[in-house]
C-alpha cells in the first residue's frame, strides 16, 4: 500500500523534519496538548489506546477535526494479553480501530499505523512481536517507533529541563526525528515541556511532519 516504503525510510530525510507522538491517551491532558499544538500550528500524531477512548471520543473528534493522525497503540497495553500471540496483536489492533472509528464517526476509518507497547525490538516477547509485525503487514498495518525520546517515560522525578536534556542528547546529528512522548494522565511535565520542545526543534530548523504526510 501507499506509504510502506516512506515508513520503511522513516529515519532518512535530506532535510530536518519532527514528528511529535504521543502514546497511551487520551487523557484528561490531552486537550492541553492540543491547546498547545493549535497555538503553535503543529500537527502531531498520537498512538492511542483503545481502553482510554470511553468517555473521551470528543477528544478523539477534536484530535481528528484539527488535523492530527490518530495511530494505534493497542486495547490494554498489557504485555501479557497483547503478545500472547500474533493473532491476538491484531486483534488488539482491530478492537482499538473500531473504538476510534466509532469516535470520530468515520466509518471507514484505519490508520494502517500501529506502535508496538515497549516497541518492536527486543524484550522477552521479542518473537512474537516478529511473527506479528508479519501478520500486520498482511492486514496492511506497519509499524513505526521512534529514534528520539524526551524521557517522559524513564523517569518519576520529571522536569522541563530532563526532557529538554534527553531530547537534545537523541536528537544530535538526526534530520529525521520520531520523537516518543505520552498524554497518559500522569505526563504533566510532558505538557509543560511542550511549548520549549517546539521551540528548540524551530530553533534547530525542524519543520513539523505527521504521519498524513506519510501513509497518502
Amino acid at each position: 500500500m501507499n506509504g510502506r516504503k516512506n515508513i520503511e525510510n522513516i529515519y532518512k530525510s535530506d532535510n530536518k523534519r519532527a514528528f511529535l507522538t504521543f502514546d497511551d491517551g487520551p487523557s484528561i491532558l490531552t486537550p492541553e496538548i492540543l491547546d498547545i499544538l493549535k497555538e503553535q500550528n503543529v500537527k502531531a500524531t498520537f498512538f492511542v489506546l483503545g481502553s482510554n477512548i470511553e468517555g473521551k471520543q470528543n477528544i478523539l473528534k477534536r484530535m481528528y477535526q484539527e488535523g492530527h493522525y490518530i495511530a494505534n497503540h493497542g486495547y490494554t497495553h498489557k504485555y501479557s494479553l497483547i503478545y500472547q500471540s500474533p493473532e491476538a496483536v491484531l486483534e488488539e489492533f482491530n478492537r482499538c480501530n473500531d473504538l476510534v472509528k466509532q469516535a470520530i464517526e468515520v466509518p471507514e476509518y484505519n490508520s494502517h499505523l500501529f506502535r508496538f507497547p515497549g516497541g518492536l525490538i527486543g524484550g522477552k516477547y521479542h518473537e512474537i512481536k516478529h511473527n506479528a509485525n508479519e501478520l500486520l503487514k498482511e492486514n496492511e498495518i506497519m509499524n513505526v517507533d521512534w529514534n528520539v525520546l524526551t524521557g517522559d517515560a524513564e523517569t518519576n522525578n520529571l522536569t522541563i529541563e530532563f526532557e529538554l536534556k534527553r531530547l537534545q542528547q537523541t536528537i544530535q546529528n538526526k534530520n529525521s526525528a520520531v520523537i516518543l512522548m505520552h498524554d497518559a494522565q500522569a505526563k504533566k511535565v510532558t505538557v509543560e515541556s511542550l511549548t520549549h520542545i517546539i521551540s528548540y526543534l524551530k530553533e534547530q530548523g525542524y519543520e513539523f511532519h505527521n504521519f498524513y504526510d506519510i501513509i497518502k
